[in-house]
């Protein structure tokens, strides 16, 4: 009785499941296709129909259909009009055209003709007969003068101008086009678009007709901004300045104004100068002529006035005489940035002209390139750049060589009483400090003075009276062979306490110096100098005496490389003497702004200051020149010696 009566339960619930299960898979059929919108009776309701399908070519058909079927019907107009929409939409021109023009013919009285009238203009526009074109849709202006078509006309009438090169006469359609309001653009561009592609395009006495008409125009601002920017191309600064005015006085928006300060800006900074003039700053005069003299030599190379006219971007050279004073330096800077124009300077030399100019350039913006070794005068100043050697440069490459290389631990100084000879002095101890090494003996000199004896016997402990627990102690260390000594007494023997002496002057002072080392028994020490070592002079006056001493360079002659070569050759041919780092160092800058003139367009002192820094380098006779963002010169020194009768690499 149990079984029978779950089997009597279960029976409802598997029929109630089967149904729902009948229900799911008929909610998931597809539903039927709606019945296919019969086409209305008649060919031209059909081509109607097709036409709101967007099947033109049955459309088309249908329309000949119907025009084929009722000739004098009342809707032929019609059928003929949507027929040339038809052929221009699929860009059969040609076959528009005579459409619209039978239409013309047959129907005079069409209520759209002026519709149909300007489908003919711009089908003549499309198929190329642009004076055609606008003779048609100049018609339709007298015709129609009040129709809402009236901005597609004029924009119809100012593609014909551009077509015809009539930039003038386009943009007056244009601008009255847009003015008027037109329907959607035939061409994809909007009118604004198309007016300042126009504008853009303009040369210069077509921007000076279309400025009549822009005047009170939204397009003045891009009219004026464009025509300033070709006149300063063309250096016509004053009509520039005019047009740049004219931009300043239409601006409405902040883009414009700001556009118009950045050129007056510019155009001010470019009347300001001669392009392609630089100055030049050396001391011509004074103790520090001979130095001046080979700089110059350097630059006149490097500017070719030798080898006729210059065909560098540099034109004209104006010299200055510092006479090695700063007030006479400072001084000159403003005469030639204010009244020779200049758009960048070459110099000075000394460390207290150098100072008084960078001050003075930076003042007045105006680029400078100092050929001193005067540390710090670039910080801090973006007008100004260095190309020499620094002390620092030279003082690292003197210690590498002496302490890394020689091992040498214990050193003298003897340097003159002097600004260069003091600061040499501190900063050669500061940096042997920070090698391990130590200064064992050191004295100044008067500058002036030519007998060194006092200062090389206070080095030596010969010039006060020794301790008399020195002498004892030099006694008990005195060889046995000399004990005879002690019937007939001498001076006592020099201490020289120090492997090599450093000795920061000139090469006509060293060349003083050296000899008298030797004289008083300075024997067998390595002598150790700056730059101003480097001149075959020095080898002249005193070579047996320097032999081995080495020094620190940025040039040297003897490389076998051509373009060295062809300058040392130059230089011996037009000076009769032999060019040294001074004459170098100048002629590589000059040679290096030619570079960068020539490369970047420098209109401006900004600019040149842009291109001296942004400069990817220039491979010289000393080496690739280039600058940090400090305006210093990257270039490592090259470390000289003599051997014999010559200067050589060492090592």
């Amino acid at each position: 009785m149990r079984c029978i009566y779950g089997t009597n339960r279960a029976v409802p619930a598997l029929i109630a499941g089967m149904a729902f299960f009948l229900m799911s898979c008929k909610a998931v059929l597809p539903p039927r296709p709606l019945p296919e919108k019969k086409l209305p009776v008649g060919a031209f309701a059909r081509a109607e129909e097709y036409v709101k399908r967007g099947d033109l070519d049955k459309a088309l058909d249908n329309y000949f259909q119907y025009l084929s079927e009722e000739p004098q019907g009342e809707k032929v107009p019609i059928a003929l009009h949507r027929i040339g929409d038809i052929y221009s939409k699929t860009e059969r021109h040609e076959e528009a055209l005579n459409i619209f023009s039978k239409l013309l013919r047959e129907h005079p009285y069409y209520i759209d003709r002026s519709n149909v009238q300007f489908q003919i203009a711009t089908q003549l526009y499309l198929l190329g007969r642009y004076k055609a074109a606008t003779q048609g849709a100049l018609e339709w202006l007298r015709t129609y003068p009040s129709s809402p078509l009236k901005g597609d006309v004029m924009a119809l009438l100012g593609d014909c101008a551009e077509a015809a090169g009539d930039v003038t006469g386009a943009f007056r359609w244009w601008l009255g086009a847009e003015q008027e309001g037109t329907e959607e653009p035939r061409t994809g561009m909007e009118l604004g678009g198309k007016i300042r592609r126009l504008i853009l395009g303009g040369n210069l006495k077509e921007l000076e007709e279309i400025s009549t008409y822009a005047a009170r125009s939204p397009y003045a601002s891009d009219v004026y901004y464009r025509m300033a920017r070709l006149f300063m191309a063309e250096d016509r600064l004053e009509k520039a300045r005019e047009a740049a005015m004219s931009l300043a006085g239409t601006a409405r928006e902040d883009y414009w104004k700001s556009a118009a300060d950045l050129l007056l800006t510019r155009i001010r900074e470019e009347m300001s100068i001669r392009r392609g003039v630089l100055g030049c700053l050396l001391p011509l005069s004074g103790p520090f002529a001979l130095f001046g003299e080979e700089a110059l030599n350097g630059i006149q190379l490097g500017m070719d006035i030798f080898g006729g006219p210059g065909k560098g971007p540099v034109r004209e050279l104006v010299i200055m005489d510092t006479q090695g004073q700063p007030e006479i330096a400072a001084s000159a800077v403003e005469e030639l940035a204010d009244r020779e124009k200049v758009v960048g300077i070459i110099g000075p030399l000394s460390s207290k002209t150098a100072s008084a100019v960078a001050e003075k350039a930076q003042e007045m913006g105006v680029p400078v390139i100092a050929l001193t070794q005067k540390e710090g005068i670039t910080k801090g100043r973006g007008m100004v750049f260095r190309n020499f050697l620094t002390p620092t440069r030279q003082v690292d490459r003197i210690l590498q060589a002496a302490v890394d290389e020689m091992g040498l631990r214990r050193f003298g100084i003897l340097y003159p009483d002097n600004p260069y000879g003091r600061f040499y002095m501190s900063l050669f101890w500061r940096e042997l400090n920070k090698k391990g090494g130590v200064v064992t003996a050191v004295e100044s000199y008067d500058p002036d003075k030519t007998d060194f004896a006092d200062e090389i016997r206070k080095m030596t402990g010969l010039y006060y009276p020794r301790p008399p627990s020195l002498v004892v102690r030099l006694r008990a260390e005195r060889p046995m062979e000399e004990e005879e000594n002690e019937l007939t007494p001498k001076e006592p023997a020099p201490i020289v306490d120090f492997d090599a002496v450093f000795i920061p002057d000139t090469y006509q002072r060293v060349a003083m110096i050296a000899p008298q080392l030797v004289y008083h028994d300075v024997l067998d020490v390595q002598l150790l100098g700056t730059s101003l070592w480097q001149s075959q002079k020095l080898i002249e006056l005193a070579g047996e005496y320097v032999q081995g001493a080495i020094f620190p360079s940025g040039f040297y002659g003897d490389y076998d490389d051509p373009a060295l070569k062809a300058f040392v050759e130059s230089y011996r041919a037009n000076f009769e003497s032999e060019p040294g780092i001074l004459a170098a160092t100048a002629y590589d800058t000059m040679r290096f702004l030619q570079k960068v003139m020539a490369q970047r367009q420098v209109r401006t002192r900004k600019d040149l200051r842009e291109a001296i820094l942004w400069s990817d380098g220039f491979h010289g006779v000393t080496g690739k020149i280039f600058f940090d963002i400090d305006g210093e010169v990257e270039r490592k020194p090259i470390l000289l010696t003599v051997r014999g009768r010559r200067m050589r690499l060492y090592r």
